[in-house]
């Protein structure tokens, strides 16, 4: 594939710069990202950590602001890492990164934004900002940046086929949001406002098959924990979960297992779709299973707990959590993930700078425990949707391994357009 490499600068018609001023937030309003919310796996920005600022200050304070189809540039922190702007824009953007606008008589604008996320454009990035504390990328050096442009079909081409892998991905994620907040809406609705059981003690229909509202009773009982079901069991965690102990040292690892540590795992997301390799982390590992349980004990506040994709290894920072019997995984799995749960364990934990929880404290987290049909029910009612997700991760790994792959081979021309076509159309 012929290209000119051609100065960044040349490609654009504007560059959004709101860096180095420090902009007025408020308690509500339109959402202000920050550099963390621009991650490289992640077609859109996240909102993690936002800050909000009024609409007064929208409208007088900035430069400007993104436009759909800009590529929101990461300058200071972690120089290059790039997020396309959804239409329509919903947020604004902090100091430390700009938006930058292609012109389209000169690139086409996917094409730009995959390039600027290739392992050879990033490359060229961390070679080039300065600082070693705070990496910065100084925007007055965006010149010197020089990007591959072959020709337009064959950018055409890239920029579709890297959008649109990369679309499908997060629409798979968006699906696995939904889904967990249906399973999670059925736990809280079952199992801690009990409202089958008000319904039926009021008379009501509690909205559910009969053989599953046949389960519930229709009046309370006094117990420990206040007033419960009738017939349900004041107990704890450990009564339907254990942390089994599976320590293994790095040298009796494959280098290749997978490997799921803290950065790996989203905030309040059970669905986990990276992990990297054993061999890139030397300290001690646990093993987990597939479909088990990790909890992120380290700074439990960032609730960071989700489904194991795979067989593999984690980090110490990480519980692996397994139902004692297998009608009660949901249940579990909807539990240890709960709000409630976590601000339990982080109200338990123990430290300072790096507080961190343990099984110990974990397992004696008080429930009222539902007799075992209600669970196999639950079970029944919920495994579809978290086995939903599992099989949208699987999906997501292989269109990311496909999409990163094709990448890097497409810019050096060592596939052509007609075998690069058959690659997506069989790997899709």
């Amino acid at each position: 594939m012929a290209s000119s490499d051609v100065p960044f600068t040349d490609l654009l018609s504007a560059i959004v710069d709101n860096r180095g001023r420090t902009c007025p937030t408020s308690e509500d309003g339109l959402p202000l990202i920050a550099t963390n919310c621009i991650k490289n796996d992640a077609l859109y920005p996240v909102f993690e950590k936002i800050r909000h600022v009024s609409t007064e200050t929208y409208n007088t304070w900035f430069r400007g602001h993104p436009e759909p189809d800009d590529i929101i540039f990461v300058c200071k922190g972690s120089p290059g890492r790039v997020c396309m702007t959804p239409d329509p824009v919903s947020f604004c953007i902090a100091q430390d990164m700009v938006a930058v606008r292609a012109d389209p008589e000169k690139i086409y604008p996917r094409y730009l934004f995959a390039v600027l996320r290739s392992s050879e454009v990033q490359r060229r990035i961390g070679n080039m900002h300065v600082g070693t504390l705070i990496p910065h990328f100084k925007k007055g050096d965006f010149n010197r940046l020089r990007l591959p442009v072959p020709d337009r079909l064959m950018q055409e081409f890239i920029g579709d086929v890297y959008y649109l892998l990369s679309l499908k991905i997060e629409l798979n994620r968006r699906m696995n949001r939904t889904l967990e907040k249906m399973a999670a809406a059925i736990f809280k609705s079952w199992y801690i406002d009990f409202d089958p059981v008000h319904a039926k003690a009021e008379g009501r229909d509690p909205n559910l098959p009969a053989n599953i509202a046949d389960l519930f009773p229709d009046t309370f009982e006094a117990s420990d924990l206040g007033p419960i079901p009738k017939g349900w069991t004041p107990g704890k965690l450990a009564d339907v979960a254990d942390n089994p102990r599976r320590t293994v040292k790095p040298s009796d690892v494959p280098p290749t297992t997978p490997y799921i540590g803290l950065q790996h795992m989203p905030r309040r997301c059970i669905a986990l779709d990276a992990w990297g390799r054993a061999d890139e982390v030397g300290s001690g590992k646990s093993q987990f299973k597939e479909g088990e349980i990790l909890f992120g004990k380290l700074r439990p506040y960032f609730h960071k707990v989700g489904i194991a994709p795979v067989d593999g290894v984690c980090s110490t920072y990480i519980l692996v959590v397994v139902p004692k019997s297998p009608e009660w995984q949901s249940y579990v799995l909807s539990l240890v993930s709960s709000k409630a749960f976590v601000d339990y364990t982080d109200s338990h934990s123990a430290g300072t700078k790096m507080p961190r929880t343990n099984w110990k404290d974990m397992g004696r987290y008080p429930l009222a425990l539902p007799p075992e049909p209600l669970a196999k029910a639950f079970q029944g009612h919920v495994a579809a949707l978290h086995q939903r997700i599992g099989l949208a991760v699987r999906q997501n790994r292989r269109l990311a391994s496909l999409r990163d792959t094709l990448l890097p081979k497409l810019l050096s021309g060592e596939i052509e357009l007609p075998e690069a076509e058959a690659l997506v159309e069989g790997g899709t």
